[in-house]
């Protein structure tokens, strides 16, 4: 049975320099796990490799036993639709279209039915039912927050990846996101992927992965 994730010999440069260097790891179906890290360690680089937006120097990464860092850019594309889904850092909606609107065209773009009853279902889950004809313009921080959260889970992806969640929260609202993130990855069947430097998250996933910034051979 293969892994849901499966990183092998990564290695990565931004103008000769290494950021990953024959990294390595595996994560299996329903193991939530955190990346921990401070700037410069390559946390966001390696999500940005795993979900296929950046091409690796060397080694491999699979997704649910297919090969993405080997696949040529739709199909890249396509398999980032059907089995990821990121909560990143800034709201990444379609600012002319409603929240609702926005999350069923992420069902159509990753090749599903689109199904307003599940979208509305998703919305409550997330207490964002008030809030599901508003532009993203006109959402709270907490509300983007949340409607992100959304955008990643409409196509039931079988990876959840979050960067940076809770490192700009209080620790009520981060104890709030991680628990959120946690319970509806669970109740849609997806495994979490955090990528973070707040140390906090531990206390809610306390499998963790520390990654540190690469250090050049003298």
């Amino acid at each position: 049975m293969p892994h849901l994730l499966e990183i092998s010999g990564l290695t990565f440069r931004y103008g000769g320099q290494a950021v990953l260097d024959r990294f390595d790891l595996t994560q299996d179906a329903g193991a939530h796990r955190v990346l921990l890290g401070p700037s410069g360690s390559g946390k966001t680089t390696l999500i940005h490799l795993i979900a296929g937006l950046l091409t690796p120097h060397e080694g491999s990464i699979a997704i649910d036993g297919e090969t993405i860092s080997t696949l040529p850019p739709a199909r890249r594309d396509d398999l980032r639709r059907r089995k990821i889904g990121v909560v990143f850092q800034t709201l990444r909606l379609v600012a002319a279209l409603d929240v609702t609107s926005n999350l069923l065209l992420a069902q159509r773009l990753a090749g599903q039915r689109q199904d307003r009853t599940e979208v509305k279902a998703l919305l409550d889950e997330l207490g964002l039912s008030h809030r599901a004809h508003a532009r993203p313009r006109e959402l709270s921080q907490g509300e983007a927050q949340r409607a992100a959260i959304a955008r990643g889970l409409v196509a039931r992806p079988r990876l959840l990846i979050a960067d940076e969640p809770t490192s700009a929260l209080d620790d009520h609202n981060a104890e709030r996101v991680a628990r959120l993130l946690i319970d509806t990855a669970n109740a849609h069947g997806s495994t979490l992927l955090v990528a973070t430097h707040d140390a906090r998250i531990k206390a809610f996933i306390p499998d963790a992965v520390t990654l540190a910034p690469v250090r050049e051979a003298a």
